[in-house]
């Protein structure tokens, strides 16, 4: 009987201690799959894992050392001002200021200008243009902009229109990419 009972207490040991290896090894389990979730979120966060990777095209292109523009695809003022002064007379002839309306306006009138001059074919040139509406209360107004360029290849168009009772100055630049 004495025997039975050091048996038992024994397997009664022996299932404590795989109790608590199970509670180990299942506490480890979960350590290891939130691990694994935790890097699945971080490689899907930089943009996949490596099998997506492999499916995405990389293309590269050699080097052109181009320094200039060339003659046929150089930055035009006659051509830009000539943009400018369509977009203003289609969009604002006849038309006046309302301060609810115009900020739209002036987001459209900008876009509109700036992808009109890119069609332009200026390779390798960062076109950016800006629009400026005021009401004209019969007051005095400058403005100025200051830039840091390569005076050979870089340059800027700029056209002012008044309407009924507002003053609109529409500006491109263009910078030439070395």
């Amino acid at each position: 009987m004495e025997g039975f009972r050091k048996l038992m207490a024994k397997a009664g040991s022996m299932s404590d201690k795989k109790s608590e290896s199970s509670a180990d090894n299942s506490t480890n389990a979960k350590m290891k799959l939130g691990r694994f979730r935790l890097k699945m979120r971080m490689l899907s966060n930089l943009g996949g894992s490596r099998a997506l990777q492999s499916q995405q095209t990389i293309v590269t292109y050699e080097p052109t050392y181009k320094l200039e523009p060339e003659n046929d695809k150089k930055f035009s003022t006659q051509k830009a001002e000539a943009v400018i002064a369509g977009v203003f007379e289609h969009y604002l002839q006849g038309k006046k200021y309302d301060p609810k309306v115009f900020p739209r306006l002036i987001k459209t009138l900008t876009e509109l200008i700036r992808d009109r001059v890119k069609m332009q074919g200026l390779d390798r040139y960062k076109i950016l243009a800006t629009v400026t509406i005021l009401e004209n209360k019969e007051q005095g107004i400058q403005l100025s902009s200051r830039a840091l360029w390569n005076h050979a290849h870089d340059n800027y168009a700029s056209l002012a229109y008044e309407g009924p009772n507002y003053f609109a100055v529409g500006s491109v630049y263009a910078v030439y990419y070395d």
